[in-house]
Parts: C-alpha cells; sequence; structure tokens
C-alpha cells in the first residue's frame, strides 16, 4: 500500500493519485491557465469530479459546463468528457475518483491539442 500521493506530470499541470485500481482511484488534479485535456472516454470506469475552485469549462457529451467550486459532475464511462481552463488566469483544481479498473490503455482521445489523440 502506497504511504503518500503519486505527483504525475502532464503538459498542461499535473494531479496527484491517491489510490488506484482498489475500490476506485482518486486524483487531485491542477491545470494551469490557458490549458485543456483531451477531449476523451474510458469505457471501463465512471469519474466524478468535484470542482475545487472556479473558472474551469468541462464539457460532457455536448453539453459545455461552467461549474462553481464544490460542485460535483458525474461522467458515465464511454461518454465523451472534457476539462479546460482556457480563459483562466488562475489554476483549476478538481478532485477526481474514478469507479472502476483505470488504465492508460482503456483513454480514447478524440481531440487534444498535444498531438495525443
Amino acid at each position: 500500500m502506497r504511504k503518500h500521493s503519486k505527483m504525475i506530470r502532464r503538459p498542461w499541470g499535473h494531479y496527484r493519485e491517491y489510490a488506484r485500481n482498489r475500490t476506485c482511484t482518486v486524483w487531485m488534479v491542477e491545470m494551469k491557465p490557458g490549458e485543456s485535456g483531451s477531449l476523451q472516454s474510458h469505457e471501463n470506469f465512471d469519474e466524478l469530479w468535484t470542482m475545487l475552485s472556479d473558472g474551469a469549462v468541462v464539457q460532457v457529451g455536448e453539453r459545455m459546463l461552467h461549474p462553481k467550486a464544490f460542485d460535483e459532475i458525474y461522467i458515465p464511462r464511454g461518454t465523451k468528457h472534457r476539462l479546460s481552463n482556457e480563459d483562466g488566469i488562475a489554476p483549476v483544481r478538481m478532485f477526481e475518483v474514478a469507479y472502476g479498473p483505470v488504465s492508460d490503455e482503456d483513454k480514447v482521445r478524440y481531440e487534444d491539442k498535444y498531438g495525443r489523440a
């Protein structure tokens, strides 16, 4: 069992992983201003996002959401989704819980500004 969180760095910022493939996987995500994650989906897990700050734009399916701090967003498996902070002046922070087995191979990217799609 891991005794501390693991920092994972990405081009858009970083996240902390607290648990992986137990009952759930938990991340703390921080996205830099002006950045956007991939439009993506997963077949093997659902996600629950709890926003910790204002300023994000979240795409879930065809809907564009502008959540406030402490808003929760449920993303069923197979649903296209994306977190963005494109107009932000401060980092956007979000607590993410994935329900089901997590693996990088499960991620399908549809669009990505870093050329990973």
